[in-house]
């Protein structure tokens, strides 16, 4: 991806959370929401990118009164995400909520179109109950090559649909290709036999989460 368009993309995604950023840059409290898989609970790490991503927001908005909630829960897919909204999202009435759905939908062979219906669902549902802000995001690599492609073609529906719902998107996947394209060996991102991230690949994605901040 040329570096124009990649400018593009965060100049969206900043727009799509400008009142967050207000609110952060104003010293108040804001309360973040991160929903999702395995990836956003933070599999088998002390912390996963909302613990970074925290850091870094308080980092830069000292100010700012800063609840993350994080709300990922391991092996779920976007039909058990909608099952827990209510209590795992809608509940906090969250000025933001990021979005991190996708390899397991993938892996457990939820179709595209339906995983696709589901986040929008999930993104209706999210601002019709709190008129929280939304980001969207894809997740990293996988090791396993076959699953890796398989997976790209639901990332490309993360994005799809954060572009027909006006919501931020964060292109965690082309975060960490950036990365290995500079020379970091995938597996050194990565647990080993997992196919999730170690701590150097959250505090990745918590820097790219920055680029809409």
């Amino acid at each position: 991806m040329s570096d124009s368009l990649i400018f593009m993309r965060r100049s969206i995604c900043k727009n799509t959370v400008a009142k967050t950023i207000a609110d952060l840059e104003n010293g108040c409290d804001v309360a973040i929401v991160a929903f999702g898989d395995s990836i956003t609970a933070g599999y088998a790490v002390r912390r996963g990118f909302p613990s970074f991503w925290r850091s870094i927001l308080q980092e830069k908005y000292p100010e700012a009164r800063i609840e993350m909630i994080n709300s990922g829960v391991c092996g779920d897919t976007t039909l058990d995400g909608l099952a827990r909204l209510e209590w795992s999202v809608l509940s906090y009435q969250p000025d933001l909520v990021t979005i991190n759905f996708g390899i397991n939908d993938c892996v457990l062979g939820l179709g595209r179109q339906e995983f696709r219906a589901n986040l929008t669902q999930i993104v209706r549902r999210i601002r019709s109950g709190t008129g929280s802000e939304v980001l969207l995001l894809s997740s990293q690599p996988l090791e396993t090559a076959p699953y890796d492609q398989l997976v790209l073609d639901y990332y490309r529906a993360i994005e799809e649909v954060a572009r027909q719902m006006d919501a931020g998107f964060v292109d965690v996947y082309g975060a960490w290709m950036r990365r290995v394209a500079q020379g970091t060996a995938l597996s050194s991102l990565i647990i080993p036999g997992l196919d999730h991230p170690n701590e150097e690949g959250y505090r990745i994605i918590a820097e790219e989460m920055m680029t809409c901040f």
